[in-house]
């Protein structure tokens, strides 16, 4: 299927117990602060399912200093989570680590350059190329694009109608708003944003020790983005996982590598964490979500492949790929979340999927 409206975006576990002490939560933020081990702090968005939303951040505080993993699109909303981080310590953050660098996850990196300018920026050894060459001028097309989408979501919500026309739920009417507020902020905050690049590049791995604490920082190869990391904190059990983990429906577009996302979860999986942080979405305590995300990106590849082996075109490709008991799955009889999967996974999950097929075909 595709996608029913042109929209522009770059884009994107209860078998323990809970965790002490409980989230701490605000009626006036956006966020809440969960503890999730001894100096660790997981800053979860509380933004409705949407098109788009805020990114998870975590801090970890060390000995001597801090490091904070992913910040936001929004520098005003990074300064509300550095002013937190503030009342938590008044160590130093030392190092910002970026899962990837979409906007959602660096565009608050200034932020900390600013007030900590001894700040290491830690990114992919791909983003000082992708960075410029993609990010930038994708970041001119969201400036671009999003006012019309803000007045397309506008109407919805006055004339009661959906973005496909049909009537508008409750879970759409706050979605939408939602989506209006990050909309606005993209386009009044980021134009003025400097583009920052790491100081310091992850290949493959890189480990760290600060003080008693071991931060190992890993590529598990493309998946989300072809420049993904996870942070894995291997005494704590934890894994932040970026958007390799992205609740409640995969963000997926025309730069995903389906079959490496299916490789990269079981190796996140295979770490074992007791607690993963996703790039959106709430805390997860054990891999039920992974395996239900793997399961769907090695079905659509195998679907893929099968129809690339008898010369389909992407067009008959689309037509022949059945998808939907995983849209079943991952949306139930959500209407807004049926929309997500049909727009992030159907259309760019497809077409994703078809080209890295018709590359190893054309490579053999």
């Amino acid at each position: 299927m595709r996608s029913p409206i042109p929209i522009v975006l770059t884009l994107a576990g209860l078998l323990l117990a809970p965790l002490a002490p409980a989230a701490e939560t605000r009626p006036d933020r956006g966020f809440t602060i969960d503890k999730l081990a001894d100096g660790v702090y997981a800053v979860i968005r509380r933004e409705p399912p949407g098109l788009a939303t805020h990114a998870n951040n975590v801090f970890i505080v060390n000995d001597e200093d801090v490091m904070v993993v992913d910040t936001s699109q929004s520098p005003a909303l990074t300064r509300e989570v550095l002013a937190v981080l503030r009342t938590i310590t008044s160590k130093p953050v030392r190092y910002v680590i970026n899962t990837h660098w979409h906007d959602d996850h660096y565009i608050g990196d200034q932020v900390y350059r600013e007030a900590f300018p001894e700040v290491d920026i830690i990114g992919h050894a791909r983003t000082i190329r992708d960075l410029p060459g993609e990010g930038v001028p994708n970041r001119a097309q969201m400036v671009k694009g999003l006012p019309p989408l803000i007045e397309k979501l506008r109407t919805a919500l006055d004339t009661g109608q959906n973005l496909t026309g049909a009537s508008i739920t409750d879970e759409e009417r706050a979605a939408y708003t939602s989506d209006m507020e990050w909309a606005g902020r993209y386009v009044s905050e980021v134009p003025a944003v400097p583009v920052v690049l790491p100081t310091m590049t992850v290949t493959e791995r890189m480990t760290l020790r600060r003080g008693s604490r071991l931060i190992d920082i890993r590529s598990m190869g493309p998946g989300h983005s072809q420049a993904d990391l996870i942070v894995h904190l291997p005494a704590e059990k934890i894994v932040i996982a970026g958007d390799l983990v992205i609740w409640p429906v995969p963000l997926t577009g025309l730069r995903s590598s389906i079959k490496g996302w299916a490789t990269a979860l079981d190796r996140i999986r295979e770490l074992q964490p007791a607690v993963i942080v996703p790039g959106h979405g709430p805390i997860m305590r054990d891999d039920s979500y992974l395996k239900q995300l793997g399961g769907l990106f090695t079905s659509l590849a195998q679907q893929v492949d099968a129809s690339v082996a008898k010369g389909a075109t992407l067009e008959d490709t689309r037509a022949s790929v059945h998808l939907d008991d995983w849209r079943s799955t991952f949306a139930g009889t959500s209407q807004l979340r049926g929309f997500l999967f049909d727009y992030y996974v159907t259309g760019p999950g497809v077409a994703a999927a078809y080209r890295e097929a018709t590359q190893k075909t054309s490579s053999n």
